[in-house]
């Protein structure tokens, strides 16, 4: 496919990767807020999340009917029906469908190495984590405004976990990048390079944005959150479509 079904498709990745990453990131927000002490209203709508997912898997299937695309599919829809249930459960079909939506990608057409599928799994999950947690955090309203105790202990406790995932995030970015760019000028001379260069400058910007909410332990929430969405797209993008060989 080239030209509008493929800018279609891209889209409803997108909208698969932000639903499954902001579904994980709920998950982590919600298990953070049920330590001790509990936050109660630490609740993120996650089934909202997985529907979303699911929409975007659903409309792939009908041009990407692959048995793999199928079974993605099938556990994004288990995720939200567990979800639903509120069934502690729907982590495992959520990290499941995650874990594989680069392995059943349209970039699965071309020929990689187990351990390239291995790192691009790994890089969802913790991208999942991390930029998932901020979409996450996005959706909440503490009682007491972000400045409460509550909410800060929050944050601080993201925190902990956001800074090990962005170093896996960063870390499998890194081992991927060099396997599909030879040279420096890729990063300008190929639309992998350009679409790696955009993401990268995201990521650099919600890092920053994020150290100035662990200093201040408030969230830069709806800023941060934006940026998200732009990142989790370039990666939908990066993990989904073989741009090297779009000349």
């Amino acid at each position: 496919m080239s030209g509008t079904p493929d800018l279609l498709l891209a889209a409803f990745h997108w909208l698969e990767y932000l639903g499954l990453l902001g579904g994980i990131g709920s998950f982590v927000i919600r298990r953070l807020g049920r330590l001790g002490p509990r936050i109660s209203w630490a609740n993120p709508p996650m089934h909202i999340a997985f529907a979303a997912a699911l929409a975007g898997g659903l409309v792939l299937l009908l041009f990407i009917p692959t048995w793999l695309v199928g079974v993605r599919v099938a556990a994004e829809v288990l995720a939200l029906v567990l979800c639903l249930r509120g069934n502690m459960l729907v982590a495992v079909p959520a990290v499941f469908a995650a874990a594989i939506l680069p392995l059943a990608s349209h970039a699965a057409l071309l020929p990689l190495p187990v351990g390239a599928e291995f790192a691009d799994a790994v890089h969802v999950l913790s991208a999942g984590m991390w930029a998932g947690g901020i979409l996450a955090l996005a959706s909440l309203r503490p009682p007491g405004g972000w400045g409460s105790t509550e909410a800060r202990d929050l944050v601080e406790r993201f925190g902990r976990v956001a800074l090990i995932a962005f170093g896996i995030t960063a870390l499998t970015g890194v081992l991927r990048a060099t396997e599909e760019l030879t040279t420096l000028n890729d990063l300008w001379l190929t639309p992998y390079g350009v679409v790696l260069s955009l993401k990268t400058a995201g990521v650099l910007a919600m890092l920053v944005l994020s150290a100035i909410a662990w200093r201040r332990r408030r969230p830069v929430a709806g800023v941060e959150a934006g940026v998200a969405v732009v990142v989790v797209g370039a990666t939908a993008l990066l993990a989904a479509f073989p741009l090297t060989g779009i000349g």
